[in-house]
C-alpha cells in the first residue's frame, strides 16, 4: 500500500468551507480513482488552520497517477481557501491495522 500525505493551511476563518468543498468534491473524487483505499482529513488542535491529508493507495503507480492526473484539479477547487500551496510527499505502507474511524462533530 502507499500513501500520499498533503499538508497545507487554510485561510483564517475558511477551514468550514474547505471541509464543505472537501466533502463535496475532493472525496467523491477520490473515492472513483483506480487503487483508492481510504483517506483521512485532519486538522491541528494548536494551530487549526493547519491541515493534512493522507490518501491511501493500493499501489504506488495508483497514487502517482492520481497525483499526476487528479490531483492538480482537487487542488484548484480549494486554491483561494488556502494560505498556499499544499505539501505532498510520499510513503510506503510498511504495517497498517484497519480501524473503522468516523469523525465525530467538535463539541
Amino acid at each position: 500500500m502507499h500513501t500520499l500525505l498533503i499538508e497545507g493551511h487554510v485561510k483564517p476563518g475558511k477551514k468550514s468551507e474547505f471541509i464543505t468543498v472537501w466533502n463535496r468534491e475532493i472525496l467523491p473524487t477520490l473515492k472513483k480513482q483506480p487503487g483508492f483505499v481510504d483517506e483521512i482529513l485532519l486538522f491541528s488542535i494548536s494551530e487549526p488552520e493547519a491541515g493534512a491529508g493522507i490518501s491511501l493507495f493500493k499501489t504506488r503507480e495508483d497514487a502517482e497517477r492520481y497525483y499526476r492526473e487528479v490531483f492538480p484539479r482537487s487542488t484548484s477547487q480549494v486554491q483561494h481557501l488556502m494560505t498556499g500551496p499544499p505539501t505532498v510527499r510520499q510513503f510506503n505502507v510498511e504495517a497498517s491495522e484497519t480501524f473503522r474511524i468516523a469523525a465525530k462533530a467538535a463539541a
